[in-house]
């Protein structure tokens, strides 16, 4: 029987397909995955959604495909470690590794971009534009991560409640708007942190921070968002996928 209809969306099954490999639930004793047909039936979802689920999952190289063998799996078994790749956010990242990530400190007011304390490396803003400014420490597990600084267009983003700010801010914007988030560039890079950020990590000012500068772009190609995150370099690993060919 064709499958018309799926029982999950893209995102969810590859959140439940991601858990599987992990746990080893899934693939043969080689890792080899079922077939289409098989993974289709097992998850109740169509052919179209299984493949960009697939496809998904081979950019965060989850699963890697052998010419004329199979698709296999590779489970990820870096402890803690954060994708480059990672389209679903941190909150959602950290679950998949048994994780919790919770927001314990937030603050959020309006500037103008003249009073910003970063831009983005190529933007069209004008000074007197209006942002919102959030700044939140996040803590992995109850000890502390990182601090993320974010500006959003309020031409774009009116307005962000409170009660937002404590869960899946990007995913709640994402929501709660019209537009659809296309892309993001991200630069890393290396920074000395504040005296807050210093008090948070319990790090002197001035001590070094690996920091990720998020640039996001509605599928429209209009910048909506920026932010910088400061991560504790004593606990920080970023993992990265790369396909060779």
């Amino acid at each position: 029987m064709v499958q018309r209809e799926s029982k999950f969306d893209i995102k969810t099954l590859t959140n439940h397909m991601i858990q599987a490999i992990q746990n080893g639930e899934i693939g043969d004793d080689r890792g080899k995955l079922p077939s289409e047909t098989a993974l289709m039936a097992a998850y109740g979802v169509t052919r179209y959604t299984l493949r960009e689920t697939l496809a998904q999952l081979g950019k965060l190289g989850y699963i890697f495909q052998a010419h004329g063998i199979g698709t296999f799996v590779r489970p990820h078994h870096i402890d803690g470690a954060i994708s480059l790749q990672n389209v679903v956010g941190l909150t959602e990242e950290m679950a998949r590794q048994g994780k919790v990530v919770k927001t314990v400190a937030v603050s959020q007011r309006e500037v103008t971009v003249a009073e910003a304390d970063f831009l983005p490396d190529v933007s069209n803003l004008t000074s007197d534009q209006v942002l919102i400014s959030i700044i939140r420490q996040r803590t992995i597990d109850d000890a502390p991560a990182l601090v993320e600084h974010s500006y959003y267009l309020k031409s774009v983003i009116d307005s962000i409640p409170d009660e937002a700010l404590y869960g899946q801010l990007f995913g709640y914007v994402e929501q709660q708007t019209k537009f659809k988030v296309g892309f993001i560039d991200s630069v890393i890079g290396c920074e000395m942190i504040d005296a807050a950020t210093g008090d948070f990590f319990g790090l002197p000012a001035g001590a070094p921070s690996l920091t990720v500068q998020d640039d996001s772009y509605l599928s429209s190609g209009q910048l909506f968002a920026f932010s910088k995150l400061y991560y504790d370099y004593r606990a920080t690993k970023l993992f990265m996928f790369k396909k060779m060919h």
